[in-house]
Order: C-alpha cells, then structure tokens, then sequence
C-alpha cells in the first residue's frame, strides 16, 4: 500500500511543498532554538503588557502610542518567533527572515552545520538556517564528573564520554535530515511512499514581508 503522498499522473506530486499541512499520517517536525523563541515569547509579552498599559489608562486617545508595540510584535514575530526548520514527508522547508526554502528529500545532496545549519542542493548551492545553529553539546545524562581521582592516580575514570547534540542545535536537526532523507530513500527503494518533490524552491516569505511593512507603517505614522 502506497503512503498518501502519491504522484499524479503526470508524474509529480500534486503537494504545495509550502502547504501548511501535509498529507494525513505523515511526521512533521519543527525545530526551533529554545533561546531565541523564549526570548521572543518575552518580548511579546511584554509588547502585550504595554499595550493593555496604553488601553487601560488612555484607551484609544493616544492612538499613536498603540502603534509602538504593535510594531514590537510583528518586529519579534518575524525575527524571534516565525523562523524555523521543518521536515515532514516531501523534504525539508527552511524559514528564515524573509525568504523561504523548500528542498525535496531527492534533491537534498549535504548537510552542514558548523556553524549554522545549511542543506545543499543538487547544484552544490547552500540554504542556511536563520534558526538553527551551532550549540555546545551536553553530557549524557546520568553521568557524572567526577572528582579527577582516577587521574591523580595514573588512570582515567572516566576514558571517553561522548556528548549528546542538542536537538535543536544545527548538528541536531542535521542528523535529522539525515535520518529523514535515509528514511525516504529506504521507503522509495520498497515501494512505500510516493516520489517527494526532486526540486528547490526559494520564494520570498509573504507573511513575514508584511508583517514587516505593517510594522514599519506603524513606526512611521507613531514618529510623525
């Protein structure tokens, strides 16, 4: 039995790669890096408080005053809050500030992430991840750190300890599109899954780009 992701008759899927929902009983996944979507939880709630702050005391008579947090929120939406690193069924979609990316399974070629996570296409051309970088890696749970004891005698208590890549830091979420596209290949070669989308698709990020002029309209007429 075929996964719903099955092609059309011409051959390619029938999926929008920047759909919000995918087919039904496929895994989605969204990565995000906890510090920076607190940091904008933060900040939005903040923007929430002060705006309530002008509503309570003013109500609508400094209209203008409104406009400053409201123009917060859209500001920590669009850099905080929106970008992301999604894998489901079709590949990997990247949001960044004002540019999406979407890359099928088939067309994902490497993955990088030194610095920041970046997925390369068919034509050795990288997309980075706004969302997504470098984290130091934690240690094992349960394991301890000891007292250097061993050590001091000559050995070493504990010889290698390997630590666990955050999974949220960009070696994370890369060993994920790893797994993801190992997945997808092992799933075409039985049979199981329709052929993803072998394509990149780079497009401006809509929403972000009006989040954005809203936010700067607001600016512009509180200032004058």
């Amino acid at each position: 039995m075929r996964h719903p992701l099955a092609s059309s008759g011409s051959g390619e899927p029938s999926m929008n790669p920047f759909r919000n929902a995918p087919a039904e009983g496929s895994p989605r996944r969204t990565y995000r890096q906890p510090t920076m979507l607190v940091t904008g939880l933060v900040i939005a709630l903040a923007c929430a408080v002060i705006l309530v702050m002008i509503l309570v005391s003013d109500g609508f008579g400094q209209a203008r005053e409104l406009l400053w947090p409201v123009a917060g929120f859209l500001l920590v939406w669009v850099v905080f809050i929106r970008p992301c690193v999604v894998l489901d069924q079709t590949g990997v979609r990247i949001k960044n500030l004002v540019r999406d990316v979407f890359v099928g399974w088939p067309a994902v070629s490497l993955v990088e992430q030194r610095w920041n996570l970046k997925v390369y296409g068919p034509d050795d051309k990288g997309y980075g991840s706004w969302a997504i970088a470098a984290q130091r890696p934690k240690r094992p749970a349960g394991r301890g750190t000891g007292l250097g004891l061993g050590a001091m005698r000559g050995t070493t208590a504990e010889p290698s300890v390997e630590f666990d890549h955050r999974p949220s830091s960009s070696a994370g979420v890369a060993d994920a599109i790893r797994r993801g596209k190992d997945d997808y290949d092992l799933a075409i070669a039985r049979d199981a899954v329709g052929k993803a989308p072998d394509r990149v698709v780079v497009r401006p990020a809509v929403d972000a780009l009006i989040a954005l002029a809203a936010a700067v309209l607001c600016i512009l007429i509180a200032v004058v």
